[in-house]
């Protein structure tokens, strides 16, 4: 992974306030369709802005892992964590203290993988497509989510103080499909409902 290269209006992480109006977490719960009893995987969870309301969309019941390579969003999710230890869901959760480039986890370990804000840093993307895919199990859904360029959408350069990545930093969404379906993906659909982010899944 590349260091963040992001600026800092909405303050640090992936859960300000103003993100998260961009990116409404339920709209992320909807283009994932996520059913009691999958598995689900989110890497790069930060504090859990999406990794809780999909939990809460399964009403806990499935396989729910949260990798982070990063030790403060990984704390703040830790601690937001505590407050679901009286769900019925809770021992299901688990949390992989990920490498940036691999993650600790057996081939076809999930139903549905998540990967929200985090697009733009992968250094090699096409190998890092290749390993989610490796964590997918035959017919599983990747979401993509990630910051668009300006050339995608006026309202980013517009946005006072600026989020997100350095505008250098962003991948354009054409550009993320070309990627999945040379990483060897099928089934790509276009979310709409975000604001300066686009959203797309695709299956193996």
């Amino acid at each position: 992974m590349n260091a963040r290269p992001d600026f800092d209006g909405d303050g640090p992480g992936r859960d300000g306030p103003r993100r998260l109006e961009l990116v409404p977490p339920p709209r992320v719960v909807e283009a994932l369709r996520p059913k009691p009893g999958q598995r689900f995987l989110n890497v790069g969870c930060g504090a859990g802005a999406f990794f809780f309301p999909v939990f809460e969309a399964m009403r806990g019941q499935g396989v729910f892992l949260a990798a982070e390579w990063e030790e403060e969003p990984l704390r703040r999710f830790l601690n937001r964590l505590e407050g679901y230890a009286e769900h019925p869901g809770y021992t299901r959760i688990e949390v992989v203290r990920s490498k940036p480039d691999r993650l600790p986890l057996p081939d076809g370990c999930a139903d549905l993988v998540l990967l929200a804000q985090v697009y733009h840093l992968v250094a090699d993307r096409r190998a890092y497509l290749l390993e989610l895919r490796r964590l997918l199990a035959p017919g599983g859904l990747l979401c993509l989510l990630d910051w668009r360029p300006p050339a995608e959408d006026a309202a980013v350069r517009d946005e006072s103080p600026p989020l997100g990545p350095c505008f250098t930093a962003r991948v354009g969404e054409a550009q993320a499909c070309a990627e999945l379906s040379a990483a060897g993906f099928s089934w790509m659909v276009a979310h709409a409902g975000f604001s300066q982010n686009w959203c797309l899944t695709a299956r193996i």
